[in-house]
């Protein structure tokens, strides 16, 4: 059993039993949020703008901004996952530069210098706030895609649940977080974080990227998820991948599956398959 199960499962039990008081420790566990700034600096190669967000209870976050083409109205936003940050979330973002597209890093509330603490709600709301401020900076017309992952790719899919997006691509995303709690205890986890509901919900085309050998999330969950989402769904499975994504690779697939949505040709997507990948459409 792994350091997070355990944890939380033993919060989960000291919950059953006095029923208050362990709700705080359960997030700290589902969320291993750092509250220490980001030199942002430290992670990046071209170093991106800082990207000020005002939540909607008065919390300033930063995230970060490379700016595309003027003339490109695509905007892609990376969501970092639990114990990450968004300093992390400018390394893995900064694959995807360079082709024209508009590419903004979301921070979410007590993450990497942010203020507050994380919920699912407020971590929803933080990344809707985000998408308020790309429209603002890039203009109405912005066509907004979403890219997650992990627990990114959660906030992804709830945020694409509740209002309209131009596309989702999760990496190494679950299906639901009571799959990390013993029989019987969900019912305890003050965040349910269930994306087999939200991914019923969306309405817009998802790109699903998950590896083989990822020992956070097996494939089991990846396919229940797959079974979940609407069409179009693309799934690309990677043999041998883990759970943390080599952007050098998937950064290009990622791009493509922005411009493959644009042309209304995921049923082609992507156009070259590295050797042994395998592809599942719905």
């Amino acid at each position: 059993m792994s350091r997070f199960r355990r944890t939380l499962t033993s919060c989960l039990i000291a919950m059953s039993l006095t029923l208050t008081g362990c709700a705080g420790a359960v997030r700290d566990q589902i969320y291993k949020a750092s509250d220490t700034r980001i030199d942002v600096a430290q992670w990046t190669h071209v170093r991106p703008q800082a990207f000020p967000v005002a939540t909607a209870d008065g919390l300033s976050l930063t995230g970060y901004y490379w700016p595309g083409d003027p003339m490109d109205r695509d905007v892609i936003l990376f969501f970092h996952g639990r114990g990450s940050n968004q300093g992390v979330a400018a390394r893995y973002a900064e694959h995807l530069i360079g082709r024209g597209d508009h590419v903004i890093v979301v921070s979410y509330r007590g993450f990497g210098g942010n203020p507050g603490s994380p919920t699912q709600a407020s971590m929803v709301d933080d990344g809707r706030r985000f998408i308020a401020q790309a429209r603002n900076l890039i203009g109405s017309n912005a066509r907004i895609f979403l890219v997650g992952h992990s627990l990114g790719g959660a906030v992804a899919l709830h945020v694409a649940a509740t209002m309209p997006v131009a596309g989702v691509v999760t990496l190494s995303t679950f299906d639901k977080l009571s799959e990390s709690t013993p029989g019987g205890m969900s019912a305890l986890l003050p965040d349910k974080w269930n994306n087999l509901d939200a991914a019923t919900k969306i309405r817009t085309p998802l790109v699903m990227i998950h590896g083989t050998a990822d020992d956070r999330v097996d494939m089991s969950q990846a396919s229940a998820l797959f079974a979940a989402a609407g069409h179009p769904t693309d799934w690309l499975i990677a043999p041998g991948a883990g759970h943390n994504p080599d952007m050098a690779k998937l950064g290009p697939l990622v791009s493509e599956a922005v411009e493959a949505v644009d042309d209304d040709a995921l049923a082609t997507y992507p156009t070259a398959l590295p050797a042994g990948w395998e592809v599942r459409r719905k």
